[in-house]
């Protein structure tokens, strides 16, 4: 399929599929037939290449050169010929010859377009040879050309290495004597991918020297796709340090590099270093200096930079800084003096960067509120909702020319799609029409996550960016059903494309995918797998230990919220699946043999994801239901066991989907993490029977995708030259071996009150005790703004001790201490991610309650008496990565 080209077609009837390239009734490329037509060109393994020695001396030209003669040997099954920089005397048949405009003006006149990343394929002579020449503008142009070549004369597959779809063997390759590729400018100038929460590619390709979270090798298949779909930028990785191998190789693809809104100036701030202060308030020379590093160590390479200023670990920047202001426009003010900053850090290495203002968040909110200001000649990008609406005014209104966007095919934490196609091209078509139109077409950067899961809309989107002209040329919804009949027709058989199609059709309107669901509640719409398996983890996680102890839900507070939430996306499902899954299984059996296995991948499991999930939630629901009128724990255990075979159907038909370099793949779904909703099904049935079990958690790292981050964070340190930890003023007091000044902060005295007393508290960071305080809306932490929501009746109004989030990572035994002035119950509020309980609260009860502030806190307890003393510890080791709250309930 091309993608953005003119063709100068035979005289007969034009066939127009919009975003792909006009074909003829008679196709230019005869790949069906051995023999040769009149007026057309044979080539076959014996003909020779012409390649330009200055060319093949570009790295990026030159890898392009290698991935054609793979496609070469695939096809003919013998490895091209090659004559460096001009034909032979001794040779009169047909050659190819590869090249870029410039070195190939000797041999022959291309007439390429003009302009970046422009090309031209076609027929025509080299000095005495019938020839097909690829040939490009510059060195992107070139590397398109070299890549068209491949796909339109030898068939082969842009997105092969996610679609196993491989060229098919042939003798001779007849081409029509006007076969004519022309580009045309892009639509959209930089066109990249964000390889987001990279947990299938960290699993399956993981680097095995810790310099980067992905194999280089695989990478470099990455890039090497994304460059045959004409995407010409990446963001790798989620958090690589500036000066990360991966930059390296970008480099060597000819691939602009850029970055998400954790990555200011590419400076990775997931992995602040411990004990040098975070503030743009306090210390902005530490910011600056470290922002300063990170450009001048990527000012070697191609970048399309991002601005703007978040906190530690992908979060607001007043969560990580007590010094930050409190209100919303003083929080701006200091985000656009950060932005402008940063702008002119990166001016001074290059004047003409192009540079982007990440308009994520906190950061779009205050700029569509008027508050934010960003820098003169910096490119806006404004985002989507992770779902694929994008977050602006709607209108094009905010819109201007040079403007960009970020948007999602994939990702979007426990509601979307993780390892299924989720986004419709008529979505995405409609979305972004108005950024066409408004010429706001400067960047866009695509979250493609895993890939694999979603090939069809990464690769269609990329199409668009490519070209946007032929899905705009009519509506949404007939240019998806264009597109993907296309597809279709390449990837299995043009016999059944539109059966393929209206099966994906009938997919994309499963009711919880839908744009809008049938009961409009917590999820609205356009949700994915990712959503059925977090609610049914969630209600085992939050009930599981009430149940077994036969306590009443009801009297929960947040149980009945939670239930209906639980309840939503399966309005209409029961009904819907049984004929989506039969038109499934029938066209399964019509599939060419050797495209069965990316059916199972591509169809038949993500059909059976979604089934499958739904009457596994729906058993857990009904369980719930059958609980609240009998309270009966051992029916509740046996009522939930077909559960656990739904989700094993889920499991037997991901596992057909695992076969060749795919073997593993499922066993590296983390954050949907299908394992642990099995184990949690397991252990609940176990724990109410009274038998026994292994672990609600899978694997050394728990089964977290976070962990194994930070575990190529931690591991990382030593393998590069100065970055992270070792930046700014970090990096004079290790050379120094001074102590770096800290500011402390004086604990406030503990107000007077009658229930605590003795209290301290093993911190430099701000503590505070609140007396009968406990309420909705209440501020749990001293140093975030996060507010409780729904709190249990019978904790409101009790003391609690507002803590600071920055000592979740305090090794203090004895952080916290106080004595009780009565007989009281204290609650400790932890996050629902613990994956090793501390020490000091192995004897506490899990009561089953939880409050909600930003993160899920569940409620554990333990009874203390009058002038007793109570030590609270620290929470390193435990896998939790927020500080716990700590309440005081008097008896």
């Amino acid at each position: 399929m091309n993608r953005n080209i003119l063709t100068c077609l035979l005289p007969a009837l034009m066939i127009v599929i919009p975003g792909v390239v006009a074909r003829a009734a008679e196709p230019l490329v005869d790949r069906s037939s051995n023999e040769t037509a009149t007026g057309q060109l044979a080539v076959n393994g014996d003909t020779p290449w012409i390649v330009m020695a200055e060319d093949f001396a570009n790295p990026a030209i030159q890898e392009a050169i290698r991935d054609a003669e793979r496609d070469w040997y695939k096809v003919f099954g013998y490895p091209p010929v090659i004559f460096r920089d001009n034909t032979r005397g001794s040779w009169n048949g047909p050659v190819i010859a590869f090249g870029s405009a410039a070195n190939t003006r000797a041999l022959f006149e291309s007439d390429v377009p003009e302009g970046k990343e422009q090309f031209r394929v076609t027929t025509g002579k080299v000095k005495h040879n019938p020839a097909i020449t690829a040939v490009g503008a510059d060195t992107r142009g070139t590397i398109y050309a070299i890549y068209t070549f491949c796909e339109e004369v030898l068939g082969v597959d842009p997105m092969y290495v996610f679609t196993d779809n491989q060229p098919k063997k042939r003798n001779e390759i007849s081409v029509a004597a006007d076969f004519d590729v022309v580009s045309k400018e892009p639509t959209f100038e930089y066109r990249g991918w964000f390889i987001n929460d990279e947990e299938l590619h960290d699993g399956m390709h993981r680097d095995p020297l810790g310099g980067n979270v992905i194999s280089m090798e695989w990478m470099d298949k990455i890039l090497e796709t994304l460059l045959r779909c004409k995407g010409n930028m990446i963001a790798p990785e989620s958090a690589p340090y500036s000066d990360a191998t991966v930059y390296e190789l970008c480099k060597r693809r000819d691939v602009v590099i850029t970055f998400h809104h954790i990555l200011p100036v590419g400076l990775n701030m997931m992995d602040w270093p411990k004990g040098v202060p975070f503030s743009f308030v306090d210390h902005k020379d530490i910011l600056i200096d470290a922002w300063t590093k990170s450009a001048k160590v990527l000012a070697d390479k191609k970048v399309a930079w991002t601005i703007g200023f978040r906190g530690e670990s992908d979060g607001a920047f007043w969560n990580s800084d007590p010094a930050a202001p409190k209100d919303d426009v003083g929080r701006a003010a200091v985000i656009a003096e950060a932005m402008q900053v940063q702008t002119e850090i990166i001016r001074k290495i290059d004047p003409d960067a192009t540079i982007i203002a990440a308009l994520w968040n906190e950061q779009g909110k205050f700029y569509n509120e008027g508050l934010l200001k960003v820098p003169d000649g910096v490119c806006k990008m404004f985002a989507d909702d992770g779902r694929g609406y994008m977050r602006d005014k709607g209108d094009g209104s905010d819109l201007s020319p040079g403007d960009g966007l970020y948007y999602h095919v994939m990702m979007m934490m426990n509601t979307q799609n993780r390892t299924t196609e989720g986004v419709p091209p008529a979505r995405f078509y409609s979305e972004l029409k108005r950024y066409v139109e408004k010429d706001a077409t400067k960047y866009a950067i695509i979250n493609v996550s895993g890939i694999r899961p979603a090939a069809m809309s990464v690769e269609a989107i990329t199409d668009f960016l490519w070209d946007a002209r032929p899905a705009l040329s009519k509506s949404p919804e007939e240019s998806m059903r264009d597109y993907l009949t296309d597809w279709y027709a390449r990837q299995f058989s043009l016999e059944l494309a539109s059966e393929l199609t209206d099966l994906r059709l009938q997919y994309y309107d499963i009711p919880y995918v839908r744009e809008k669901m049938p009961i409009q509640g917590r999820w609205h719409g356009a949700r994915g797998e990712h959503l059925i398996q977090y609610l049914t983890q969630e209600m085992l996680k939050q009930y599981s230990k009430a149940i077994q102890n036969g306590e009443d839900l009801q009297s929960i507070s947040g149980f009945e919220n939670q239930f209906n939430q639980a309840k939503e996306p399966l309005a209409e499902t029961a009904e819907y699946f049984p004929p989506l899954w039969a038109k499934t299984k029938q066209l399964e059996d019509q599939i060419p043999a050797d495209r069965k296995d990316f059916y199972q991948a591509h169809f038949t499991y993500q059909v059976a994801v979604h089934m499958y999930s739904c009457r596994m939630l729906a058993i857990v629901n009904n369980a719930f239901k059958d609980y609240l009128k009998n309270r009966d724990p051992q029916a509740f255990a046996k009522n939930i066991e077909p559960a656990l075979a739904e989700l094993e159907k889920v499991l037997v038909e991901a596992h057909k989907a695992e076969y060749g370099i795919w073997d593993t793949m499922f066993m590296h779904v983390r954050l949907m993490d299908m394992w642990r909703t099995r184990l949690l099904l397991k252990s609940t049935i176990a724990k109410i029977q009274g038998e026994p079990y292994t672990d609600e958690y899978r694997g050394f790292m728990r089964g977290s995708f976070w962990g194994s981050a930070q575990d190529y964070m931690e591991y990382s340190e030593g393998v590069f030259p100065y970055f992270y930890k070792h930046s700014g003023r970090g990096l004079e007091v290790l050379e120094s071996g001074e102590p770096l000044p800290e500011k402390i902060h004086q604990q406030e005295p503990t107000p007077p009150n009658d229930l605590i007393g003795n209290v301290e508290f093993d911190s430099k960071n701000a503590y505070e005790v609140v007396p009968n305080g406990f309420r909705s809306g209440a501020v749990l932490w001293t140093d975030r703004g996060f507010k409780v929501g729904e709190i249990p009746a019978e904790l409101d109004g009790a003391t609690y001790i507002r803590t600071p989030m920055e000592d979740r990572a305090n090794p203090s035994g004895d952080l916290i201490s106080f004595t009780l002035k009565k007989d009281s119950v204290i609650y400790v509020g932890l996050k629902d991610e613990v994956r090793k309980l501390p020490v000091w609260l192995a004897d506490w009860e899990a009561t089953g309650m939880s409050v909600n502030a930003s993160n899920k806190l569940l409620l554990y307890r333990k009874k203390f008496q009058a002038k007793e003393s109570a030590v609270l510890g620290s929470l390193v080791g435990s896998g939790v990565s927020a500080m716990y709250t700590v309440v005081i309930h008097e008896q």
